[in-house]
């Protein structure tokens, strides 16, 4: 008998849980001091109407202010849209002046593609600088902020950057999109996707229609960093169909943007990570004993061994891999 079978027979086995609930450990309790300024970073244009902040570094620190993401904006004729907003008042403050730089139109939409702190502490430079602006997110994404998740990410920031986010408060975003909405801003269109679970339940997918350019957030990038509130299979199926979208540019949240070599880079990896972890389950082996093997397999081997994080993350990656494994049998 095969060991999913096995595991599907047995009786009394529960199905393992998501991560357990973590409490925010602050490391300065002060708020009321604002931190230095973030040092400028100039944006990177995509195309006329599309542009983004580009972070070099994979992982937040002290040097670099909690910047490692990528903000991103798209100018309008009716206003600029935000693309996420970074980790915190200053990196968004920083933002802000990279828009100027390339326009003097208002922001008029900003849009948090999930939940996760580098994509939404910058909100609260927007809200200061345009205090009618719309902040929009998937239900899952202001449900999770509001639930601790805020809270959560001010606490990994200000550690990971020594209090270099000081000043920063948690804003909500305020509208939501769930996939399926066309905004039409003057001469842009918008068109809003939502593929299912892959970097987390509430990825959002911004596509710019006239310029051929897709916003991923997270659900693609060239670094092994975070899939606890992810799926490898629901990536794959997102890669798919962020493929089929025919965009010429697709900008990440995290590295430089690519064309549709990005999409097919991430399908591989959780591909490969994913349908082994299936095999090796179902002949007995351990995620500690599969690891090897699936380290030595070609993707790996030639192309995700060069991404940020490898070395260090891979060996969760597979555990995690093997949890859905056998979530997927029940």
């Amino acid at each position: 008998m095969k060991r999913r079978d096995l595991l599907k027979s047995a009786l009394g086995l529960s199905v393992l849980g998501g991560l357990s609930a973590l409490k925010p450990l602050y490391a300065s309790n002060d708020f009321t001091i604002k931190a230095d300024p973030m040092y400028d970073v100039p944006s990177t244009k995509v195309t006329d109407r599309c542009y983004y902040i580009l972070a070099k570094d994979p992982e937040p620190s002290p040097e670099n202010h909690a910047f490692f993401n990528n903000p991103g904006f798209v100018v309008t004729s009716e206003g600029v849209v935000v693309v996420d907003t970074g980790s915190s008042v200053q990196i968004g403050e920083m933002v802000l002046r990279q828009i100027k730089k390339v326009t003097d139109k208002p922001v008029v939409m900003v849009i948090n593609t999930h939940y996760h702190g580098d994509h939404f502490l910058g909100n609260h430079a927007f809200v200061e600088a345009f205090p009618k602006v719309d902040i929009y997110a998937h239900p899952a994404c202001i449900k999770n902020i509001k639930a601790g998740g805020g809270d959560f990410w001010v606490s990994f920031m200000q550690r990971n950057s020594n209090n270099g986010i000081s000043g920063t408060v948690v804003t909500v975003p305020t509208k939501t999109f769930v996939g399926g909405e066309v905004v039409k801003l003057g001469d842009t269109t918008l068109k809003i996707h939502q593929f299912g679970k892959a970097h987390t339940e509430s990825d959002l997918i911004v596509e710019v229609v006239e310029d051929k350019v897709a916003y991923l957030g997270d659900t693609a990038m060239r670094r092994v960093a975070n899939m606890a509130d992810g799926s490898f299979a629901g990536t794959i199926e997102t890669m798919k169909q962020a493929k089929a979208l025919g965009c010429e540019h697709y900008v990440l949240g995290h590295g430089p943007h690519d064309g549709a070599a990005i999409c097919d880079d991430m399908q591989s990896f959780c591909e490969t990570i994913y349908e082994s972890a299936a095999k090796y389950y179902d002949e007995g082996l351990s995620d500690f004993e599969m690891k090897p093997k699936i380290l030595a397999e070609p993707f790996m081997k030639d192309v995700a061994s060069q991404w940020p994080g490898f070395e260090s993350t891979m060996g969760n990656f597979i555990s995690l891999a093997v949890q859905e494994v056998e979530k997927s049998m029940f």
